[in-house]
């Protein structure tokens, strides 16, 4: 019971509450039921979590459908992996409770996903990263609280060492390589000497992972409350490089990171601003051509490939933008870009000019806007085509300049144009 108690502790009251009431319903289902992996690991180190990872022996989705019915929750079936994701009221939707049935995994090749077929126990924990991740406690019955352990996992915990299971493990699925590094920095562990060595044969399998795949993996990184550390290491490591040799984490960059205060509640949005804001720095200095390789190899989305080269396009003008004197320049020199490469350009720059200049365009200069539009201007006598467009343009310079400040200094600025371009009827 005592590792049931450790659970108990590290996890929220009603987190608690729901667990035992899926193993009385495991029981009811002659099923067995383990809380699996992070979640075990955490509560060895009395860390408190969210995450709930449960695989039984027994059919998941039967235990997963009985359940959301039984305790008034929802569930998602992916019957491909024999998983499903239970959702329950209080718990946050992006924090379901996740069941799988116990399974085995094969590799076609270094990097490829895994094949999945049904197993035991004992291959589902063999199947894990590190030793420390294959930790399971049982739930069901009269074996709640047992720790099944079968591969020293506690022992490396309390050593601080990550080890992976097998010799293999790093060219079966090399985004193991990432995920040690974030491991080893967030608790302050090291790699096992066995380990270590594993790593510089399985660098070249990198190059069979998929760009969402390494995508993914460097986003949990830049999640982290210290980011900088496990790309640090990752550089060390030569991780980096064999992604792409331009792709490295030097003073300069680590300069950037350091400035990084990151709140620990945020919202999607902030959080999806921080891991642009890491994209931007690790590639704003390199060259085009590198940026276009290094973003087709992550597989960047298309607007965060458009942003990171904005940011690169701003800090090499920063000269040029600090030199813009008038307002209507600034606004029209920047207009292009967005308020997110904008913004993070602030952060890559160092001429306090152009620095400036931008929060000028961000802070001010985008809110103004002409009181007339174009169908308001031809109602006066402008014609559709480029002269419009032109009269807009520069009404709006104008506005941002200060020359014209009401609506009625736009209605005789608008005639006076139409007069002169000849476009009265």
């Amino acid at each position: 019971m005592f590792y049931a108690e450790l659970l108990q502790a590290a996890l929220a009251e009603p987190d608690w509450s729901i667990l035992q009431r899926l193993a009385e319903i495991a029981v009811r289902l002659e099923m067995s039921l383990y809380i699996v992996g992070g979640p075990v690991r955490d509560c060895l180190l009395r860390r408190t979590g969210t995450d709930l990872d449960l695989t039984t022996e027994g059919d998941a989705l039967t235990l997963a459908r009985v359940a959301a019915r039984d305790l008034g929750g929802a569930w998602k079936k992916f019957e491909r992996f024999g998983t499903a994701k239970l959702y329950f009221p209080g718990r946050a939707r992006s924090a379901p409770i996740d069941v799988a049935t116990t399974r085995t995994e094969t590799y076609a090749h270094p990097g490829a996903l895994p094949e999945v077929t049904r197993g035991t126990l004992q291959t589902d924990l063999v199947r894990r990263d590190f030793t420390f991740n294959a930790l399971a406690i049982r739930l069901d019955g009269d074996h709640q609280g047992e720790l099944i352990d079968l591969h020293g996992g506690e022992q490396d915990l309390q050593q601080g060492l990550l080890r992976v299971l097998h010799p293999r493990s790093f060219e079966d699925d090399p985004t193991r390589l990432l995920r040690g590094a974030r491991f080893e920095q967030r608790f302050g562990f090291s790699f096992a000497t066995d380990t270590l060595q594993l790593i510089p044969p399985a660098l070249p399998a990198l190059d069979q992972v998929s760009g969402d795949r390494l995508r993914h993996e460097l986003e949990l990184i830049f999640g982290e409350a210290q980011p900088l550390k496990p790309l640090l290491r990752l550089h060390d490591l030569g991780v980096l490089h064999q992604i792409d040799p331009a792709c490295v984490v030097d003073d300069w960059i680590a300069a950037r990171f350091q400035t990084q205060t990151a709140p620990p509640e945020r919202n999607v949005e902030e959080a999806q601003d921080d891991r642009f804001t890491c994209w931007a720095w690790l590639t704003c200095r390199l060259t085009e051509s590198s940026l276009t390789r290094f973003s087709q190899r992550v597989n960047l989305a298309r607007a965060e490939a458009v942003d990171v080269a904005q940011v690169k396009a701003l800090r090499d003008a920063q000269g040029t933008i600090g030199m813009l004197q008038r307002r209507s320049e600034i606004y029209r020199a920047l207009a292009a870009y967005s308020d997110r490469a904008l913004r993070t350009a602030l952060t890559v720059i160092d001429r306090p000019a152009a620095q400036q200049n931008i929060g000028l365009c961000l802070n001010e200069l985008r809110h103004v806007k002409p009181a007339l539009d174009g169908h308001q201007l031809q109602a006066l006598g402008a014609l559709r085509g480029p002269g419009l467009g032109r009269l807009l343009e520069q009404i709006h310079d104008a506005v941002l300049d200060g020359l014209i400040t009401t609506p009625q200094q736009e209605e005789d600025y608008a005639r006076q144009f139409i007069a002169r371009e000849g476009q009265d009827p």
